[in-house]
Protein backbone atom coordinates (compact mmCIF):
# COMPACT_ATOMS: atom_id res chain seq x y z
CA UNK A 1 0.00 0.00 0.00
CA UNK A 2 1.19 3.52 -0.65
CA UNK A 3 2.47 5.32 2.45
CA UNK A 4 1.07 8.69 1.39
CA UNK A 5 -2.46 7.68 0.38
CA UNK A 6 -5.12 8.02 3.10
CA UNK A 7 -7.74 6.23 0.98
CA UNK A 8 -5.46 3.20 0.73
CA UNK A 9 -4.36 3.14 4.39
CA UNK A 10 -7.71 3.80 6.13
CA UNK A 11 -9.32 0.38 5.39
CA UNK A 12 -6.45 -1.25 7.29
CA UNK A 13 -6.53 0.94 10.43
CA UNK A 14 -8.87 -1.40 12.34
CA UNK A 15 -6.78 -4.48 11.52
CA UNK A 16 -3.63 -2.52 12.42
CA UNK A 17 -5.15 -1.53 15.79
CA UNK A 18 -5.97 -5.20 16.49
CA UNK A 19 -2.48 -6.38 15.50
CA UNK A 20 -3.74 -8.42 12.53
CA UNK A 21 -1.58 -7.03 9.71
CA UNK A 22 1.57 -8.63 8.39
CA UNK A 23 4.79 -6.96 9.49
CA UNK A 24 5.40 -5.10 6.22
CA UNK A 25 1.83 -3.78 6.03
CA UNK A 26 1.87 -2.77 9.71
CA UNK A 27 5.10 -0.84 9.19
CA UNK A 28 3.59 0.99 6.21
CA UNK A 29 0.46 1.96 8.19
CA UNK A 30 2.60 3.11 11.15
CA UNK A 31 4.74 5.26 8.87
CA UNK A 32 1.64 6.90 7.36
CA UNK A 33 -0.07 7.52 10.72
CA UNK A 34 3.02 9.29 12.08
CA UNK A 35 2.64 12.04 9.46
CA UNK A 36 -1.17 12.09 9.00
CA UNK A 37 -3.28 13.73 11.72
CA UNK A 38 -6.57 12.53 10.18
CA UNK A 39 -5.61 8.83 10.13
CA UNK A 40 -3.98 9.12 13.56
CA UNK A 41 -7.24 10.51 14.97
CA UNK A 42 -9.25 7.70 13.37
CA UNK A 43 -6.85 5.10 14.79
CA UNK A 44 -7.18 6.69 18.24
CA UNK A 45 -10.98 6.42 18.00
CA UNK A 46 -10.74 2.61 17.95
CA UNK A 47 -9.09 2.68 21.40
CA UNK A 48 -11.82 5.00 22.73
CA UNK A 49 -14.58 2.74 21.43
CA UNK A 50 -12.93 -0.32 22.95
CA UNK A 51 -12.61 1.42 26.32
CA UNK A 52 -16.27 2.52 26.30
CA UNK A 53 -17.39 -0.95 25.30
CA UNK A 54 -15.42 -2.56 28.15
CA UNK A 55 -16.89 -0.11 30.71
CA UNK A 56 -20.55 -0.48 29.64
CA UNK A 57 -22.40 -2.13 32.56
CA UNK A 58 -24.60 -5.14 31.83
CA UNK A 59 -27.83 -5.11 33.88
CA UNK A 60 -28.13 -7.96 36.39
CA UNK A 61 -30.66 -10.64 35.48
CA UNK A 62 -33.39 -11.12 38.11
CA UNK A 63 -33.28 -14.53 39.78
CA UNK A 64 -35.56 -17.18 38.24
CA UNK A 65 -36.41 -14.68 35.48
CA UNK A 66 -37.45 -17.15 32.80
CA UNK A 67 -39.46 -19.32 35.20
CA UNK A 68 -41.39 -16.23 36.30
CA UNK A 69 -41.95 -15.22 32.67
CA UNK A 70 -43.32 -18.67 31.78
CA UNK A 71 -45.78 -18.60 34.69
CA UNK A 72 -47.21 -15.25 33.61
CA UNK A 73 -47.35 -15.79 29.84
CA UNK A 74 -50.87 -16.33 28.37
CA UNK A 75 -51.52 -19.81 26.92
CA UNK A 76 -52.83 -21.14 23.57
CA UNK A 77 -53.92 -17.92 21.87
CA UNK A 78 -53.66 -16.59 18.35
CA UNK A 79 -50.23 -15.07 17.53
CA UNK A 80 -51.56 -11.51 17.20
CA UNK A 81 -53.45 -11.77 20.49
CA UNK A 82 -50.41 -13.28 22.17
CA UNK A 83 -48.28 -10.41 20.91
CA UNK A 84 -50.69 -7.83 22.29
CA UNK A 85 -50.97 -9.61 25.66
CA UNK A 86 -47.22 -9.92 25.91
CA UNK A 87 -46.86 -6.17 25.25
CA UNK A 88 -49.36 -5.43 28.03
CA UNK A 89 -47.57 -7.86 30.35
CA UNK A 90 -44.23 -6.17 29.67
CA UNK A 91 -45.71 -2.78 30.55
CA UNK A 92 -47.57 -3.96 33.67
CA UNK A 93 -45.12 -6.55 35.02
CA UNK A 94 -43.17 -5.39 38.10
CA UNK A 95 -39.94 -6.49 36.42
CA UNK A 96 -40.99 -5.75 32.84
CA UNK A 97 -39.14 -2.41 32.77
CA UNK A 98 -35.97 -4.12 33.92
CA UNK A 99 -36.36 -6.69 31.15
CA UNK A 100 -36.80 -3.96 28.53
CA UNK A 101 -33.73 -2.14 29.88
CA UNK A 102 -31.67 -5.31 29.77
CA UNK A 103 -32.76 -6.09 26.18
CA UNK A 104 -31.97 -2.55 25.04
CA UNK A 105 -28.53 -2.71 26.66
CA UNK A 106 -27.76 -6.02 24.95
CA UNK A 107 -28.74 -4.55 21.56
CA UNK A 108 -26.50 -1.51 22.16
CA UNK A 109 -23.58 -3.74 23.12
CA UNK A 110 -24.06 -5.96 20.09
CA UNK A 111 -24.26 -2.92 17.81
CA UNK A 112 -21.10 -1.42 19.30
CA UNK A 113 -19.28 -4.72 19.01
CA UNK A 114 -20.21 -5.19 15.37
CA UNK A 115 -19.21 -1.61 14.48
CA UNK A 116 -15.98 -1.83 16.44
CA UNK A 117 -15.06 -5.07 14.68
CA UNK A 118 -14.58 -3.21 11.38
CA UNK A 119 -14.58 -4.56 7.81
CA UNK A 120 -11.03 -5.95 8.11
CA UNK A 121 -11.35 -7.68 11.51
CA UNK A 122 -10.51 -11.38 11.16
CA UNK A 123 -12.70 -12.17 14.17
CA UNK A 124 -15.74 -11.12 12.12
CA UNK A 125 -14.73 -13.00 8.99
CA UNK A 126 -16.87 -16.07 9.60
CA UNK A 127 -19.98 -14.37 11.04
CA UNK A 128 -20.08 -10.98 9.32
CA UNK A 129 -18.06 -11.21 6.12
CA UNK A 130 -21.12 -11.49 3.90
CA UNK A 131 -22.63 -8.41 5.54
CA UNK A 132 -19.70 -6.17 4.67
CA UNK A 133 -18.16 -7.89 1.64
CA UNK A 134 -19.49 -9.47 -1.51
CA UNK A 135 -18.82 -13.07 -2.51
CA UNK A 136 -15.71 -11.92 -4.39
CA UNK A 137 -14.15 -10.57 -1.19
CA UNK A 138 -14.75 -6.87 -1.91
CA UNK A 139 -16.58 -4.38 0.23
CA UNK A 140 -19.16 -2.06 -1.46
CA UNK A 141 -16.43 0.53 -2.13
CA UNK A 142 -14.28 -2.06 -3.95
CA UNK A 143 -11.72 -2.74 -1.19
CA UNK A 144 -10.44 -6.29 -0.79
CA UNK A 145 -11.33 -8.01 2.51
CA UNK A 146 -8.51 -8.94 4.89
CA UNK A 147 -9.26 -12.64 4.39
CA UNK A 148 -9.02 -12.41 0.60
CA UNK A 149 -5.98 -10.16 0.84
CA UNK A 150 -4.09 -12.86 2.77
CA UNK A 151 -5.18 -15.55 0.29
CA UNK A 152 -4.18 -13.36 -2.67
CA UNK A 153 -0.76 -12.63 -1.16
CA UNK A 154 -0.25 -16.40 -0.82
CA UNK A 155 -1.05 -17.00 -4.49
CA UNK A 156 1.28 -14.20 -5.53
CA UNK A 157 4.05 -15.66 -3.37
CA UNK A 158 3.69 -19.01 -5.16
CA UNK A 159 3.74 -17.17 -8.50
CA UNK A 160 6.91 -15.28 -7.58
CA UNK A 161 8.67 -18.50 -6.60
CA UNK A 162 7.87 -20.12 -9.96
CA UNK A 163 8.54 -17.08 -12.15
CA UNK A 164 12.39 -17.01 -12.25
CA UNK A 165 12.91 -20.73 -12.95
CA UNK A 166 9.74 -21.66 -14.85
CA UNK A 167 7.88 -18.59 -16.15
CA UNK A 168 5.58 -20.73 -18.32
CA UNK A 169 4.38 -22.71 -15.29
CA UNK A 170 3.93 -19.46 -13.33
CA UNK A 171 1.86 -18.09 -16.22
CA UNK A 172 -0.38 -21.17 -16.38
CA UNK A 173 -0.91 -21.16 -12.63
CA UNK A 174 -2.06 -17.54 -12.53
CA UNK A 175 -4.25 -17.86 -15.63
CA UNK A 176 -5.97 -20.92 -14.15
CA UNK A 177 -6.42 -19.40 -10.70
CA UNK A 178 -7.95 -16.14 -11.89
CA UNK A 179 -9.86 -17.06 -15.06
CA UNK A 180 -7.19 -15.54 -17.28
CA UNK A 181 -7.87 -14.97 -20.96
CA UNK A 182 -5.10 -14.24 -23.45
CA UNK A 183 -6.04 -11.28 -25.63
CA UNK A 184 -4.68 -8.76 -28.10
CA UNK A 185 -5.06 -5.01 -27.58
CA UNK A 186 -8.56 -4.89 -29.06
CA UNK A 187 -9.65 -7.89 -26.98
CA UNK A 188 -8.43 -6.17 -23.83
CA UNK A 189 -10.51 -3.08 -24.63
CA UNK A 190 -13.65 -5.24 -24.73
CA UNK A 191 -12.89 -6.75 -21.32
CA UNK A 192 -11.44 -3.84 -19.33
CA UNK A 193 -12.37 -0.77 -21.36
CA UNK A 194 -8.86 0.45 -22.20
CA UNK A 195 -5.90 -0.47 -24.41
CA UNK A 196 -2.98 -2.05 -22.56
CA UNK A 197 -0.13 0.37 -21.98
CA UNK A 198 2.29 -2.04 -23.72
CA UNK A 199 0.30 -1.78 -26.97
CA UNK A 200 2.39 1.33 -27.70
CA UNK A 201 5.56 -0.77 -27.69
CA UNK A 202 8.39 -1.54 -25.28
CA UNK A 203 11.89 -0.10 -24.79
CA UNK A 204 14.75 -1.46 -26.84
CA UNK A 205 15.89 -4.81 -25.50
CA UNK A 206 12.37 -6.00 -24.61
CA UNK A 207 9.71 -7.86 -26.57
CA UNK A 208 6.08 -8.65 -25.77
CA UNK A 209 5.45 -12.40 -25.29
CA UNK A 210 1.74 -12.32 -24.34
CA UNK A 211 -1.07 -10.18 -22.99
CA UNK A 212 -3.91 -11.48 -20.86
CA UNK A 213 -6.75 -10.25 -18.65
CA UNK A 214 -7.08 -11.65 -15.11
CA UNK A 215 -10.01 -11.40 -12.71
CA UNK A 216 -7.96 -11.07 -9.53
CA UNK A 217 -9.46 -10.38 -6.06
CA UNK A 218 -8.06 -6.83 -6.07
CA UNK A 219 -9.32 -5.97 -9.55
CA UNK A 220 -9.61 -7.07 -13.15
CA UNK A 221 -6.21 -6.29 -14.59
CA UNK A 222 -4.13 -6.59 -17.76
CA UNK A 223 -0.98 -8.69 -17.46
CA UNK A 224 1.80 -8.35 -20.04
CA UNK A 225 4.60 -10.93 -20.12
CA UNK A 226 7.75 -9.30 -21.53
CA UNK A 227 11.05 -10.93 -22.54
CA UNK A 228 14.47 -9.35 -22.36
CA UNK A 229 17.04 -10.06 -25.07
CA UNK A 230 18.71 -12.58 -22.78
CA UNK A 231 15.45 -14.57 -22.50
CA UNK A 232 14.61 -13.58 -18.91
CA UNK A 233 11.06 -12.57 -18.01
CA UNK A 234 9.56 -9.32 -16.78
CA UNK A 235 5.81 -9.04 -16.07
CA UNK A 236 3.74 -5.84 -16.06
CA UNK A 237 0.33 -5.71 -14.34
CA UNK A 238 -1.87 -2.75 -15.28
CA UNK A 239 -4.68 -2.23 -12.76
CA UNK A 240 -7.12 0.28 -11.31
CA UNK A 241 -6.31 -0.20 -7.62
CA UNK A 242 -3.15 1.14 -6.00
CA UNK A 243 -2.40 -1.83 -3.74
CA UNK A 244 1.09 -3.22 -3.35
CA UNK A 245 -0.14 -5.42 -0.49
CA UNK A 246 -0.07 -8.21 -3.09
CA UNK A 247 3.32 -9.18 -1.68
CA UNK A 248 2.43 -9.89 1.95
CA UNK A 249 4.97 -8.77 4.54
CA UNK A 250 7.95 -8.45 2.18
CA UNK A 251 10.07 -5.37 2.81
CA UNK A 252 8.83 -2.23 1.06
CA UNK A 253 10.37 1.19 0.45
CA UNK A 254 9.48 4.37 -1.42
CA UNK A 255 11.73 5.80 -4.14
CA UNK A 256 11.66 8.18 -7.09
CA UNK A 257 11.94 6.33 -10.41
CA UNK A 258 12.13 8.65 -13.39
CA UNK A 259 9.58 11.27 -12.42
CA UNK A 260 7.31 8.90 -10.47
CA UNK A 261 6.99 7.97 -6.81
CA UNK A 262 7.38 4.19 -6.74
CA UNK A 263 6.78 1.60 -4.06
CA UNK A 264 9.58 -0.99 -4.29
CA UNK A 265 9.22 -4.50 -2.85
CA UNK A 266 12.14 -6.87 -2.21
CA UNK A 267 11.57 -10.21 -4.02
CA UNK A 268 14.90 -11.78 -2.97
CA UNK A 269 16.51 -12.24 -6.42
CA UNK A 270 14.61 -9.31 -7.99
CA UNK A 271 12.23 -6.52 -7.04
CA UNK A 272 8.66 -5.44 -7.76
CA UNK A 273 7.67 -1.83 -8.31
CA UNK A 274 4.29 -0.07 -8.37
CA UNK A 275 3.65 3.45 -9.65
CA UNK A 276 0.80 5.57 -10.99
CA UNK A 277 0.59 5.71 -14.76
CA UNK A 278 -2.12 8.15 -15.77
CA UNK A 279 -5.42 7.12 -14.16
CA UNK A 280 -4.24 3.57 -13.41
CA UNK A 281 -1.34 1.86 -11.68
CA UNK A 282 1.39 -0.38 -13.05
CA UNK A 283 3.09 -3.12 -11.05
CA UNK A 284 6.29 -4.54 -12.56
CA UNK A 285 7.40 -7.97 -11.27
CA UNK A 286 10.83 -9.49 -11.84
CA UNK A 287 12.60 -6.14 -12.22
CA UNK A 288 16.37 -6.27 -11.74
CA UNK A 289 16.92 -2.94 -10.01
CA UNK A 290 15.64 0.60 -9.52
CA UNK A 291 17.46 1.73 -12.68
CA UNK A 292 15.39 -0.68 -14.77
CA UNK A 293 12.20 0.63 -13.12
CA UNK A 294 13.18 4.19 -14.09
CA UNK A 295 13.80 3.02 -17.67
CA UNK A 296 10.31 1.49 -17.88
CA UNK A 297 8.64 4.52 -16.26
CA UNK A 298 10.31 6.94 -18.67
CA UNK A 299 9.45 4.84 -21.73
CA UNK A 300 5.80 4.31 -20.75
CA UNK A 301 5.41 8.03 -20.09
CA UNK A 302 6.41 8.75 -23.68
CA UNK A 303 4.49 5.93 -25.38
Amino acid sequence: MSTNDCKTVQPYLSAYHDGELAAGQAATVAQHVESCESCAAELSSFSSIGSNFAQTPIPAKPSNLWQRIERELPTAVEPVTLSRRFSVWIRESPYGAGLVSMAASVLVLLGAGLWYGGGNNHNMASSGAMATHGTDGHSPDGEMSAEHMVEFAGVMDEYLQKLPSDPDAAERMLLTKYDGEKVDADGAVKLVGYRPIVSGGLPEGYSLASTSVLKMPCCTCVKAVCKRNDGSTLVLFEHDDEETAWFGDRRQSMATCGDKDCCLVDLDSSIAATWKQGTRSVTAVGVRDQEEVAKLVTWLDKS
